[in-house]
């Protein structure tokens, strides 16, 4: 497997028999997954709301700000995370492979999570984690397939779920999925997007030598996108088919978000604007959960005194990502890991790995 290049790589560590450490990480991942990180509970903010017993309705401008929302991030975002994890995947067990390491070191991650996931699940929480820990072992026989095989599968995976589904919402088929079928599209989708990244990762898809791809693709993806973006915004479409057909077409849109942010980070002006975001991805492990934790502690005590409103949530949501950017950005001064992210680390390897800077 190719390992990956950046031009916003730090220092590698001198000593390759040791698990991998903050200094040898590509920085442009972590800001794209701050960010990817951010849109998720954005995505999920109104879920927690109502978790938490919000009552009464919404408003004609609430309804309208919410599909803007859903229009802007609902799958996009879910597809940017999932792909930058088989980024991921793609170079942890680069690093495995260089270091002779076995593939158990890679099961024990993926099982570590998967339990994280389930007590996110059992804190009330929205999670992806146990899907990604799943289908995160079931890709490692897949990776040893050809490349060319491997590319083929992923698009497969990822796209086919979704035209079929997305011609049964529009009744353009004769025929609709048995519900006991649509988890597994579901599964499809995801292991899919988890493909494509982990394959486009072994064609250094952040150096900056691969500029014309990535300009290729970002080009391609927005022109597949403008479309989508109109008919879902201004077709007079009902809600729940827009709905729909946001969700069903995020891989395109998704794909702009993630070249577009990596040309974005290569720029002067994009990397001072996004950079801070570093430090909310090199902990978005902890972050993720953390948002459960904050939204289940936090929310209900606001919800009691009636609907939350759009522009509310909203202020919400900025608050957690303003207060955990704060929090990740100082931990990280004196800490080489997000808490989590250390205690994965250390049952990854089964070793304490030093966690003061």
């Amino acid at each position: 497997m190719t390992h990956v290049q950046t031009p916003q790589r730090t220092k590698k560590s001198a000593d390759g028999s040791q698990p991998s450490s903050p200094a040898d990480r590509i920085v442009s991942i972590d800001v794209i997954r701050g960010i990817a990180i951010a849109g998720i509970l954005l995505i999920n903010i109104n879920y927690f709301l109502n978790q938490a017993g919000q009552t009464g309705s919404p408003s004609g401008s609430d309804t309208v700000i919410w599909q803007v929302v859903d229009d802007v991030a609902l799958g996009k975002f879910h597809f940017v995370f999932a792909f930058l994890f088989g980024v991921g995947i793609h170079i942890f067990l680069t690093r495995l492979r260089a270091k002779g390491l076995s593939a158990w070191v890679y099961i024990r991650r993926m099982v570590i999570l998967v339990a994280a996931g389930l007590i996110n699940s059992l804190l009330g929480g929205v999670d992806v984690l146990m899907t990604y820990g799943v289908l995160a072992l079931l890709l490692l026989p897949l990776a040893l397939l050809p490349r060319h095989v491997f590319a083929v599968f992923g698009i497969a995976a990822a796209v086919i779920p979704d035209v079929m589904q997305l011609l049964t919402d529009l009744n353009a088929v004769d025929f609709h999925l048995p519900s006991i079928v649509l988890p597994l599209l579901s599964f499809a989708r995801t292991i899919g997007h988890m493909a494509l990244g982990f394959w486009l990762a072994g064609h250094s898809l952040f150096s900056k030598n691969t500029r014309v791809p990535v300009v290729s693709l970002f080009v391609l993806s927005l022109i597949g996108s403008v479309p989508i973006l109109i008919w879902t915004t201004v077709s007079g479409a009902r809600t729940s088919e827009a709905h729909d057909i946001a969700f069903r077409t995020a891989l395109v849109p998704g794909f702009m978000y993630v070249a577009g942010l990596i040309l974005l980070l290569r720029t002067r002006v994009g990397w001072k604007s996004l950079s801070f975001l570093r430090f909310y991805g090199r902990m978005a492990f902890s972050n993720y959960l953390g948002q459960t934790v904050l939204c289940v502690a936090i929310l209900p005590s606001l919800t009691a005194h009636g609907y939350i409103s759009a522009p509310a949530g909203l202020g919400i949501w900025a608050a957690i990502i303003v207060v955990q950017c704060a929090f990740s950005t100082l931990w990280l001064r004196y800490f080489r890991y997000g808490p989590l992210e250390w205690v994965w680390r250390c049952g990854t390897y089964l070793r304490i790995t030093p966690l003061r800077a």
